[in-house]
Order: structure tokens, then C-alpha cells, then sequence
């Protein structure tokens, strides 16, 4: 494998930088403004990257939503000489577009930072649904590429987070019930002031904010817990959702935070002179904060799944200083994350995971810094209705006894562990989570948001409907209808009678009559499979008549003949 980073940042640079370093990956082309190219070769240098070829572009292209031809071209043919077969974008998030098309129309396996992508001026609905359309772009490339598409959101690979889905789906499978309520809190203390909201590196003043910055993880997070209701049905399904907003917006905190106040807090330090003027208008900058409340029903409009959603960008700091440093670690940043999720009265799962200190501040010993207030504090408490699923009523797992000791040698962190696992999968081929094809249901929950947050800047006290519908949103997956599957009769003694295949679409369906000895009754049913997974059992019937059984293989064999695969999974459902 040969990989071309494009864009390389302060993220870039430590958590990729970083693993091509450890694991001695030979780094083949990175992709870089014109104004950074000298700062980029010195840093390439410097870190033992001496033979990595540089590719600039001018900066009036680094918004582009395409690139230009003659650049494309050229960019098309460096890869080809330098036979790039990865491409990992790290660019501020305007520019992913243009590389996402770039890496997926010439076939390169491609793994995008997130939000897959985002415009200027997102305070503006055109802005807003140019963003969703992109991404069906970018869908309707991916379908038709023969590379892969990846989004890192690396909680997908957590194993906290595994081990937490894992508990959800067994109980809502087992006993029918849907997650009834999801609270996601997370803070990340970046205490960004008035003087700084003009960087570019996170930006606010293209009017976009927490909820396109770290925001999109739980965005993602909030659609994997949702999807496992998804294998329930009927009156338990949720098929409607809407949300409402409100957010703290720039102008917000100038109120909060004034001018007089800067001077008092920091009265031992230099303020900058930009206090010392009148504070602009941030009318249209990125919110800081955002509040929401989303309710999910059925087709009946009964509620089924009610969410509380907070991300802050403005909370507990611990930046003590005025100057600014580092925006991406080094400012006073910590985060505070807690998740709370209830499956009606049978089961509350919640994650504590609070930092006091920046992560310059790490000690060697992990028993401290996995202890609240710890760098990787993460605590996850199970509380179980015992005389229906069993189980301890009380149990507390800590995220570090869920890591084998070899796994957390030399380790960043964690969160940045989980990226490693996900960028290992992805350049050998084996990363099954986080493609494109499966955050059609986070694009349309961020282009609700992101509306809603509209709405509050324009004080219109409005409800937004996010859209459920459409076969993007909840892609049918072949283990889901293994819900349908009858185990009774599994372990009996069986002689098979008869036997129909046919290929469908991507599927191998079969139609099977089997006789088993002990009951002596017939057993008739429908399974599916692909080379990877196979559901058996489907539209099961026992029959005591050997001619009844053939008659409704029959049956299957002529439903199967007429619809295609997805009219039988619905009329399965």
C-alpha cells in the first residue's frame, strides 16, 4: 500500500503522523496548501519523512467543492506514477468534498475525517442542503467506485462503546423492548475567546460551529444506538422524527465573557489590544453550544425513543491564560463526556468520563489517569432489572480492564487506540464500520440540526422534521432479519425432502422441505445468504403432511421467482 495524506495539520500530524511513525509506514505523497509548502517540507524532514514527494495547490482553491480539471488531472497522474492506493483526508472540512470525489472516481480507498462535509455560511438552508446533497454525491460515487469510503469516527472502534452496544442489542433483541431514551452530554472545554474566533483552523466564521466540529462523533453515536432499535417492527419501529434547539452562539459569550471582565480575570496579563477597541458583531459565526431535544415515534406518532442531546464547546476550561496557544491541545482543552441510556424498566447503561487536565499533563501510571479526572477516566455502570434478564443489578467495568496490557503500551490515548485500530483495518482492508453507505441516518439527523440551529439564530421557535425515509437510512443488512429466524427445531434429526436455489440480486435464496424423524412432521422454509452471512429459518411452518409441505414450498419457491429481494424482506417484515 502506498498512502497520500491530504492536509497536514495539528490533527494530522499527531494522530497520523504519529502511527506512520510507529509502525514504519513509508508515507508516499502529501497534499498541501502552496503557503504551507515550506513549513511542510521542513517538518517532513524533520521527522524522517526526507523522501516524501509534496504536491501544492494555490489557496484561492482551498474552498473549492471541486477540484479543477487541470489540477485534478495533474494530482491523477502523480498517483498513478507514484502508484498511491490509499488516500486519508485531513483538511479543514470545506476542502473534503473535492478530495472525496477525487479518491473514489480514480479508485483509491479513501478515509476522510468527519463531517464528511460542510460549506460556508452554514447559517443559510441553501448552504445546509448543499451539504446533505453532497453527501448523496459522494454515496452515489461510492456505489459505483471500486474503493472504499471511510469516515473516522473513531467510537465506532472504542471498546467501551462495543462493549456497551453489544449489551443493547442482545437485551432489545432478546426481549423485544426498544431503547427508550438516549442523554448524550459531552463538554470539550475549548474555551476559543473573542480574539480567537477568526482562525481557520476549526473555524467559526464560516458559520459553522460545535455541531460541525467534534459535534458529528455523538451525531454518529446517537445514529448507532438508534439503529439498534431497528430490528424490531410493526408498532415498535420508529419511522418519524423530529427536534427542536436551542443554542449559545459567539455574541452569546461576548455577553458573558465582556471585555471588563478579560481585564479583571486576566489583570496580571497582557489583554490584547483587540479588547481594547469595540468588540465586533458575530452575527454570523458557528454557535457554540447546542441544546436539543429529539422525539422518534412510530406510525401511530407514539413516542418510542425521546433524546437529549448537549454538545458544548463553551464549559468547565482549563485554560488560566489571555495569549493563545495551540488550538488543537495545548489551550486549557479537556472534555467531559456522559452518556445515559435507558431500555424501558429493564436496563440502564451510563458512561462517566471526565477530565480535569490537559493531555501534556499525562502520567506514566494508568490506574491514575483512569480514575476520574484522569485523561482515560471512562466508567461504565450497568444497572440490570434482575428477575427478568438476570445479571448483577450493579456492576461498574472501567474502559482500561476491556484492553489487554499489550494494547496499551505507548498508546496516546484511548479515543486515539480506537483511530489506530480503525486506520489499521482500513489499510489492510478488513474496516467494516464507518463507511459512507451507512451514515445516510447521521447526515439527515446533522441536516435537522443543523436547521434547527438556524432556527434559533433567526428566533424562530420552530420543530424540524428529520428525515427517516428512503433506503439510505436504514440500509437492510442481511443479520438483521435473523430475528425472523425459528431456532426450535434446530438440533433435530433431519432428511431433506427437496431443495430450490436461485440467485437473487447479490443472494442465494433456498427453499427447503425437510423431514425430521423424531417429531415425523415436514419443515418448510426460506434461507438467505451471501458469501459472507446466511439467515436460515424464514417464513418456518411445520406441517404433519408431507404433500401441505411441498405446497407451501411451493409457495415460497413462486413468491421468490416473482419479487425481487427486497419485497420478500418486506413481506417478511
Amino acid at each position: 500500500m502506498k498512502i497520500a495524506l491530504i492536509g497536514m495539520g495539528p490533527h494530522a500530524k499527531r494522530i497520523y503522523l504519529n502511527y506512520f511513525k510507529k509502525y514504519k509506514i513509508n508515507l508516499g505523497l502529501v497534499v498541501e496548501l502552496d503557503s504551507k509548502k515550506d513549513n511542510i517540507k521542513n517538518y517532513l524532514k524533520e521527522n524522517n519523512f526526507k523522501n516524501t514527494p509534496v504536491f501544492t495547490l494555490d489557496d484561492k482553491y482551498k474552498d473549492n467543492v471541486h477540484l479543477p480539471i487541470k489540477i485534478f488531472d495533474n494530482l491523477k497522474k502523480i498517483c498513478e506514477t507514484l502508484e498511491i492506493t490509499h488516500i486519508i483526508i485531513s483538511t479543514e472540512p470545506k476542502a473534503h468534498n473535492m478530495y472525496l470525489e477525487f479518491a473514489l472516481k480514480n479508485n483509491i480507498h479513501v478515509l476522510t475525517d468527519k463531517p464528511i462535509t460542510v460549506n460556508k455560511n452554514m447559517l443559510n438552508k441553501k448552504s445546509i442542503s448543499k451539504t446533505r446533497k453532497q453527501y448523496y454525491n459522494i454515496l452515489s460515487l461510492a456505489n459505483k467506485s471500486k474503493a472504499i469510503c471511510k469516515v473516522m469516527c473513531q467510537r465506532q472502534y472504542h471498546k467501551g462503546y462495543e462493549y456497551i452496544k453489544k449489551i443493547l442489542n442482545d437485551v432489545v433483541s432478546k426481549y423485544k423492548i426498544p431503547i427508550t431514551y438516549i442523554d448524550i452530554y459531552h463538554c470539550d472545554g475549548a474555551w476559543e475567546m473573542a480574539h480567537d474566533l477568526d482562525k481557520e483552523n476549526h473555524p467559526y466564521k464560516y458559520g459553522y460551529g460545535k455541531l460541525f466540529h467534534s459535534g458529528y462523533h455523538f451525531i454518529d453515536l446517537l445514529s448507532e444506538f438508534l439503529k439498534i432499535n431497528n430490528q424490531l417492527t410493526k408498532t415498535k419501529r420508529i419511522v418519524k422524527g423530529e427536534v427542536y434547539s436551542n443554542i449559545l452562539t459567539p455574541n452569546d459569550e461576548a455577553n458573558i465573557f465582556n471585555s471588563d471582565d478579560y481585564n479583571r480575570i486576566f489583570k496580571n496579563q497582557k489583554i490584547p489590544d483587540f479588547y481594547q477597541k469595540r468588540i465586533p458583531n458575530f452575527n454570523k459565526y458557528g454557535e457554540k453550544n447546542l441544546y436539543s431535544l429529539m422525539k422518534f415515534t412510530n406510525y401511530n406518532n407514539q413516542t418510542i425513543t425521546n433524546v437529549n442531546l448537549n454538545l458544548l464547546h463553551l464549559g468547565f476550561s482549563r485554560r488560566g491564560w489571555i495569549e493563545t496557544r495551540n488550538f488543537y491541545k495545548e489551550n486549557g482543552r479537556v472534555r467531559h463526556e456522559r452518556i445515559n441510556i435507558q431500555v424501558g424498566t429493564l436496563l440502564n447503561i451510563q458512561v462517566h468520563s471526565y477530565q480535569s487536565k490537559e493531555i501534556n499533563n499525562r502520567l506514566s501510571d494508568n490506574n491514575i489517569e483512569e480514575a476520574t479526572g484522569g485523561l482515560e477516566h471512562f466508567d461504565i455502570d450497568i444497572y440490570r432489572n434482575t428477575d427478568i434478564i438476570g445479571g448483577s443489578p450493579y456492576e461498574r467495568v472501567t474502559l482500561g480492564n476491556l484492553y489487554k496490557d499489550k494494547e496499551k503500551q505507548n498508546i496516546l490515548g484511548y479515543n486515539e487506540l480506537a483511530r489506530e485500530i480503525f486506520l489499521t483495518n482500513f489499510l489492510n482492508g478488513k474496516c467494516k464500520k464507518s463507511d459512507v453507505k451507512d451514515q445516510a441516518l447521521s447526515i439527515e439527523l446533522l441536516t435537522a440540526l443543523a436547521k434547527s440551529v438556524y432556527n434559533d439564530y433567526k428566533r424562530n421557535k420552530k420543530v424540524e422534521i428529520i428525515n427517516l425515509k428512503g433506503k439510505n437510512i436504514y440500509p437492510f443488512k442481511l443479520k438483521d432479519l435473523k430475528v425472523y429466524s425459528n431456532h426450535d427445531n434446530f438440533k433435530q434429526n433431519k432428511i431433506c425432502v427437496s431443495q430450490y436455489k436461485l440467485l437473487k440480486q447479490m443472494y442465494t435464496c433456498a427453499i427447503l422441505v425437510n423431514y425430521m424423524t423424531k417429531r415425523k412432521s415436514f419443515e418448510v422454509y426460506l434461507s438467505i445468504n451471501t458469501t459472507k452471512e446466511i439467515v436460515s429459518t424464514l417464513f418456518y411452518k411445520e406441517f404433519k403432511n408431507k404433500y401441505m409441505a411441498k405446497v407451501y414450498g411451493i409457495k415460497l419457491k413462486i413468491m421468490i421467482n416473482i419479487l425481487n429481494i427486497n419485497k420478500v424482506i418486506k413481506r417478511l417484515k
